[in-house]
């Protein structure tokens, strides 16, 4: 059943889509969850406890499925991946915050963040394969150009 997802995009239930996914099977998982809560909706009102109850699921199904070998990546607002961290650091190893720069200014009452995060985990730090892409410095040293 797991091959029908091979290259493939699935939409669906996350939590359901994992239970068909075989333990350590997976090299990079990557989550890129819903993080606008408390937005003043017409019919519907957030419910942050459960939110967390259910990011709390999600990620550990991501380690689950991912390789001792692999990448755990999850993308979200700071305030957010404030308490994700609470439930990887229990299971996973911190390697990197990655900061994506999203310049906004203030709108409201609050202050909007000034970047993105991108959590880098590792399932395993000493097993974890991760291949540093280098590019060439734009000045040559050796030609002063």
């Amino acid at each position: 059943m797991f091959e029908k997802f091979l290259n493939q995009v699935v939409q669906g239930d996350c939590l359901e889509l994992f239970k068909s996914i075989p333990d350590a099977s997976v090299d990079i998982t990557f989550a890129d969850p819903p993080f606008n809560l408390n937005k003043k909706y017409n019919t519907y009102k957030d419910n942050v406890n459960n939110y967390l109850d259910w990011c709390e699921q999600w990620i550990n199904e991501m380690v689950r499925v991912t390789k001792p070998t692999g990448s755990i990546f999850l993308h979200n607002i700071p305030k957010w991946l404030t308490f994700y961290t609470t439930f990887l650091n229990k299971k996973a190893f911190f390697k990197h915050w990655i900061a994506w720069e999203a310049p906004t200014s203030p709108m409201g009452k609050t202050l909007q963040p000034s970047h993105y995060g991108v959590l880098f985990y590792a399932k395993n730090v000493e097993k974890t394969k991760f291949y540093e892409v280098r590019y060439p410095h734009k000045r040559c040293r050796k030609c002063n150009f």
